[in-house]
This record gives structure tokens, C-alpha cells and sequence, in this order.
């Protein structure tokens, strides 16, 4: 049977638009094929986070504010130790992480079209055109602030 990385995005996406409907209350962590998504609550603070994994590595991390459990006040973004020759994050981890930062961005935590995308360099960013980070073997954890209107990178 051929693997179909949409199929597994789509999986991630679904498991994202399930617990801001549902909230962490029914919220269940699942896996499908190379792609894990999981709850955690953090035992020291109010804060909870959602995790997305491929092979097992975290790629990205929802943190949801204290006060609102399904309001995404944070992103964690991460290459998952993933790099194509060039170093930049495979295009498994950057099709993924499209994924879920577009659904994000209908969800109006994120601006829209906010991507992980190759430079005509060659190198790898994410944001959108020239307001962009680099996003490679070297930077490979790019941490925002969810808002709807501007890309906050901290």
C-alpha cells in the first residue's frame, strides 16, 4: 500500500480542528502511520500544550492559554532532526508542519499563508515572503506568539 503524506496531514490537521472543538476534557491522543498528536497538561502550571510528532520527533507545539483551554497562545516549531542534503527540514516535516499552520491561520490564531517555503536561494524560511525566519539544521526551533494580523517571533 503507497503512504500518502496528505493523508497523514489531513490526520493531524482533523486531531487539531477536534480538540478546539471538543477541549482537552474528550480530547484522545492518537497515532496514524509516522504522525502523533498528544495532550499534555503541565503539572506546575496552568498551561496545556499539544504535540505533533513524525517518527516519533516533535515538530510542532500548541500552548494554549491558562484561562481559555482552546485558544492557542503559542507555537513551537520544530525541523524534527529531518534535513534533506542541504539541511533544510524534509518535505514530509515541511508538508506537515503546512498543514497545520494553514489550519491555524483559518483559525485565526495565525495570520493566513503563513508556510514553511524554499527561497529561489535555495534555503528554507517560514512566515511569509521577506517577513520570514530561517528554518534549518542551524535554526531549527523557531518559537511565535499566536495573533491573527502579525507574525510574532520570540
Amino acid at each position: 500500500m503507497t503512504r500518502s503524506n496528505r493523508q497523514l496531514t489531513q490526520f493531524a490537521v482533523d486531531k487539531l480542528h477536534q480538540f478546539l472543538t471538543i477541549g482537552p476534557e474528550s480530547f484522545q491522543a492518537e497515532e496514524a502511520g509516522n504522525t502523533r498528536v498528544s495532550f499534555h497538561s503541565c503539572t506546575k502550571c496552568p498551561r496545556s500544550t499539544v504535540k505533533f510528532c513524525l517518527f516519533d520527533k516533535l515538530i510542532l507545539e500548541l500552548i494554549f492559554s491558562s484561562s481559555k483551554p482552546t485558544v492557542v497562545s503559542g507555537l513551537v516549531i520544530r525541523a524534527g532532526d529531518f534535513y534533506d542534503s542541504l539541511g533544510r527540514p524534509s518535505r514530509t516535516t515541511r508538508e506537515r508542519l503546512n498543514g497545520l499552520l494553514d489550519a491555524l491561520g483559518d483559525a485565526h490564531f495565525l495570520p493566513q499563508n503563513i508556510r514553511v517555503f524554499l527561497r529561489e536561494d535555495g534555503s528554507c524560511h517560514l512566515g511569509k515572503g521577506e517577513a520570514s525566519k530561517p528554518f534549518d539544521k542551524a535554526n531549527s526551533v523557531l518559537e511565535m506568539l499566536a495573533h491573527p494580523n502579525d507574525m510574532v517571533f520570540t
